[in-house]
């Protein structure tokens, strides 16, 4: 163990005292240091700041090790969150949950990396440890009073209300490797920011190693029972619910007017990149289909955040009529995931009843036919 931590610090030592000045070298010399280490183990903060100024603030611990077969990352690892006694081991090919508090765990065969980092386990990783976003359009190196910072600036994404994207890694000056991970972006009506303060690092630890590649959890933890699906909530072949809403000018839209034509409704949130990035599909399908009888009506379901979706419309060229969805409005559509679309024909039917972003073809097709 001591020799390979003084291996370590002998390639970090190094680093930091021949550190490039240029973003470029700086980035490349800390890759090529990070890759010096096969297992790293850390205590982390994660502080999350929203739009709307609310903040997130939870600690967890996490391991990592390198694997390039693996699919997530190209590493197996296991994050725990503190505060919810959950965990989320991945070892390499199939993931595990464990609730830590009743002693059960649930298999993924196959997890989504969004889904993983999403979840109270995989909150907790430091995936800049051995993997960095390579879309970056630049990268910069300063120094700060906490030591070296390399800033990678990444372009924007309009489709997804994601602009002014910068990801900055404060370095600890012995050791090279990172003391925060700081993820800032704005939004419409606002600015999100991750931050990740690591302590307790510590590389190539064989208890961290074992601790990681063990399954003793499948004889310690029962398997929990697979939770029945439930089925999603549909309208498809009813009527559709009456509603009187207002729109974003303040003037009434009840859905009885559209009688005689063929509507479709977009139920949507601020928070839901799908649901902006689908925004100019359904522009074009409005543009393309109005003369024959084709309205668009966008239903915002977080009406508080109205002078943000404004702004999202306006930057994704949405010009369709758009309303402030209610309670009732929710409760009576069972809206429980977005986007919502409902084709609603002339006789006041839904004739289409999906979630999901990207299904514009789908919609086109049952608009032709509604029609």
């Amino acid at each position: 163990m001591k020799k390979g931590v003084a291996l370590f610090l002998a390639v970090f030592g190094s680093f930091t005292i021949c550190y490039g000045q240029t973003g470029q070298e700086a980035l490349q010399k800390y890759q090529a240091a990070a890759a010096a280490f096969a297992t790293v183990s850390y205590s982390v903060q994660r502080v999350d700041t929203f739009p709307d100024g609310s903040v997130w603030n939870h600690q967890g611990r996490g391991i990592m090790q390198r694997d390039a077969k693996s699919q997530l990352l190209k590493a197996r690892f296991l994050g725990t969150r503190l505060d919810v006694h959950r965990s989320f081991l991945y070892d390499g090919k199939a993931g595990f949950d464990l609730d830590d508090s009743t002693k059960t765990y649930q298999v993924e065969q196959d997890p989504y990396l969004p889904g993983v980092l999403g979840g109270p386990g995989g909150q907790m990783l430091v995936e800049e440890l051995f993997t960095i976003d390579p879309s970056y359009q630049e990268v910069t190196y300063s120094r700060s009073a906490q030591g070296p910072v390399i800033t990678l600036h990444y372009p924007d994404r309009p489709k997804i209300d994601v602009r002014n994207r910068y990801t900055y890694l404060v370095l600890d000056e012995k050791t090279g490797l990172p003391k925060v991970v700081k993820t800032k972006e704005q939004k419409t009506g606002g600015t999100r920011v991750v931050m990740k303060t690591l302590s307790n690092l510590r590389v190539n630890n064989p208890a961290d190693a074992s601790t990681l590649n063990s399954t003793t959890f499948l004889s310690a933890y029962t398997a929990a029972a697979s939770a029945t699906p439930i089925a999603r909530p549909t309208l498809l072949n009813k009527q559709a619910p009456a509603f009187r809403l207002t729109s974003f000018d303040k003037k009434p839209v009840a859905l009885s007017s559209y009688l005689g034509k063929v509507v479709l409704l977009d139920m949507w949130t601020t928070s839901c990149s799908p649901c902006i990035a689908s925004m100019p599909a359904i522009q074009r399908l409005q543009e393309k289909y109005r003369q024959q009888g084709l309205a668009v009506v966008g239903v915002l379901m977080d009406p508080g955040n109205a002078a943000r979706a404004q702004g999202i419309l306006k930057r994704q060229g949405a010009a369709y009529l758009n309303v402030s969805g209610d309670e009732a409005t929710e409760k009576a559509y069972q809206v429980n995931e977005y986007p919502r679309y409902l084709l609603v024909d002339k006789q006041g039917k839904v004739v289409l009843d999906i979630t999901g972003g990207g299904q514009d073809e789908l919609i086109e097709s049952a608009v032709k036919k509604a029609l």
